[in-house]
């Protein structure tokens, strides 16, 4: 087969193949026969010069050259999927289910959520936040269409695959008039000589806070509230000498009002990938997909791309 000559029938039983892990069943959920399943696989890895799978006890896994492929198979062609579903007026009365952390949730959601809504009012969204490694565990389960946030630990994405949509800091901040607001170059100590609001233990954020203390020679902040809660951490900074540690977006609207200070201490030094976690091997649902490109279209819209 020529170069350039890979058609939707081939890409098509690569994705039922590795769903499935059988030619047999890809065969019967396409609705062809099992030789042609055969043929097309055998034809796509002739060109693209490498087997795509590894025969198991269980059937047919996508091995290391399948996997890469099917992390892009799987959104050109459920990008397909929504648009032929949409036009056909399919999406309707469905629902999605997102771990949604809680910086995007007031960042990015509420644009992307108006956007969705608009289009496709019949489809329920459910956003869930979660801690303690909660993400890896809802959707390997299934219990989740997909994550929204800061990129998992290396050793967490074992089976996941993730879409870099923006990087975003993590910095310290205090109400304006604070006694920090307008000092110079800060060190770990200035801040440690106030109370300091962090994100709850096991977060993604906080392991990256407390390598970024430890590496300033600060075993531990002092004085510690932790919280998963947003809210508390702006209205707690409001009315007191307290230092709370977020992610940029998540206070960007008080930055913006005046009401908050980022303050002259770490800026950069904290700074993390942003973006869709999903299952390598399981297809996003098509209301997921149109719901993701909202979120995508948002953060091109504000710029964050």
């Amino acid at each position: 087969m020529a170069a350039g000559r890979i058609r939707m029938r081939h890409l098509s039983c690569f994705r039922a193949v590795a769903r499935l892990g059988s030619v047999t069943a890809a065969a019967k959920a396409l609705g062809t026969v099992q030789p042609a399943v055969s043929r097309s696989i055998r034809e796509l890895e002739d060109e693209v010069g490498a087997p795509l799978f590894d025969r198991s006890s269980t059937g047919l896994v996508p091995n290391e050259h399948g996997r890469v492929l099917l992390s892009y198979v799987m959104n050109g062609l459920g990008q397909i999927d929504r648009g032929l579903e949409a036009v056909r007026g399919r999406i309707v009365g469905d629902r999605v289910v997102a771990y949604v952390l809680p910086n995007v949730v007031r960042m990015i959601m509420p644009g992307a959520m108006a956007r969705f809504k608009t289009h496709y009012p019949d489809i329920d969204v459910t956003l869930v936040p979660t801690v303690g490694g909660g993400l890896q565990t809802l959707l390997n389960k299934a219990e989740i269409d997909f994550g929204f946030g800061r990129l998992l630990a290396a050793e967490q994405m074992k089976g996941l695959s993730f879409e870099h949509l923006f990087s975003e800091t993590l910095d310290f901040f205090v109400r304006t008039g604070h006694p920090l607001a307008a000092a110079k170059d800060l060190s770990i100590d200035d801040i440690d000589a106030f109370p300091v609001v962090l994100p709850a233990p096991e977060t993604i954020i906080r392991t990256e806070v407390d390598r970024f203390v430890i590496s300033q020679g600060l075993g531990r902040f002092r004085n510690v509230i932790e919280t998963i809660s947003f809210e508390f951490a702006r209205n707690f900074m409001m009315i007191s000498d307290a230092v709370v540690c977020q992610p940029f977006g998540a206070l960007r609207r008080e930055l913006t009002a005046g009401q908050a200070v980022r303050l002259d201490f770490a800026r950069g030094a904290m700074n993390g990938a942003v973006g869709i976690t999903v299952p390598a091997a399981r297809p996003l649902s098509a209301p997921a997909q149109l719901l993701v490109q909202m979120i995508r279209d948002e953060v091109v819209g504000q710029g964050l791309d």
